[in-house]
């Protein structure tokens, strides 16, 4: 949060720049009273092209290396560039001890100092939890129903959705579950079982601290939703799913929806175009062909 706090900051300081850099090239006499200073130049501005060219480039640079997510250069520059806004500072402190012009430039210290450090400091990897492969016991290239076991980590957690092509029912067979369905939540223990329909909304969430086991039931079986399990594992392996096992990537979600039939529900119901256009796309570019030869092995005979 830290990190996202100090790159906005940055956002809005190279856009200030470019804007008082622009400033000084078409309105030089405004800008020069908004700087701090007023001095008869007798119409000659050359000077303030300068400060214009310095500003628009010193905001071109920050707003690349904001855009470019480059960090530790972008902490670098605005520690080296302290010295700008600290020497207009004391160029308008000598010629006006009018706190309100000298703010801008003190702000702009503030901010090189403050904000460069904070980007330099590294953030603590946080280990990634290799997960186990979702284990398909069943598959549907030889048998009516796909029977699949998987481990739910601490932390993991399914929005509402239901599915169109078929009914599932979930064994726990080690630890605790919470599963929402039809809007009530069941904590399931070591031995319950719960189905739920086509078309009947549900939801997963292990808010236990401690991974549990689950069998998945499909109801027929269902070839794309065995393959959509192990991508999931397979990207979250990678680095490539956030905390709670969802696909960083929009278009690995979409293909993850696809896959596994997935449609969510209430509010998200306004995203379904754009994971459609997404899904499409993926598997036009090759996306999905992709995931399904790093991530899924040949089902069970």
């Amino acid at each position: 949060m830290t990190t996202k706090i100090a790159l906005a900051v940055c956002l809005l300081t190279g856009l200030g720049l470019l804007f008082i850099g622009a400033r000084f090239l078409l309105d030089p006499e405004v800008a020069m009273r908004a700087y701090g200073v007023n001095v008869d130049t007798s119409g000659d501005f050359s000077f303030h092209m300068i400060k214009g060219i310095r500003d628009l480039f010193s905001g071109l640079l920050i707003l690349l290396l904001v855009c470019t997510n480059q960090r530790r250069a972008l902490g670098i520059s605005l520690l080296a560039a302290t010295v700008v806004p600290f020497g207009d500072l004391l160029i308008v402190w000598s010629k006006n001890d009018d706190l309100a012009l000298l703010m801008p430039h003190l702000t702009a210290v503030l901010i090189c100092i403050i904000i460069g450090p904070l980007l330099l400091v590294r953030k603590k990897k946080v280990p990634v939890v290799v997960r186990k492969p979702v284990q398909v016991i069943h598959s549907a290239a030889s048998h009516a129903e796909t029977v699949t076991e998987a481990t739910i980590y601490p932390g993991d957690k399914t929005p509402w959705h239901y599915h169109t092509l078929f009914a599932e029912t979930f064994e726990l067979l080690e630890g605790r579950l919470q599963v929402g369905k039809s809007g009530n939540y069941y904590q399931l223990k070591k031995g319950d079982r719960i189905t739920i329909d086509a078309l009947e909304l549900h939801s997963f969430y292990n808010n236990t601290g401690v991974s549990c086991r689950i069998r998945t039931l499909i109801t027929p079986g269902n070839l794309r939703f065995e393959q959509a399990g192990q991508i999931l594992t397979g990207l979250a392996n990678d680095g490539l799913a956030n905390k709670r096992g969802i696909p960083k990537r929009l278009t690995d979600l979409a293909l993850f929806l696809y896959l596994s039939d997935s449609k969510p529900a209430g509010m998200a119901k306004m995203a379904v175009p754009l994971f459609a256009l997404l899904a499409w796309l993926g598997r036009k570019c090759g996306r999905l062909n992709a995931l399904i030869n790093r991530y899924c092995f040949p089902m069970p005979a």
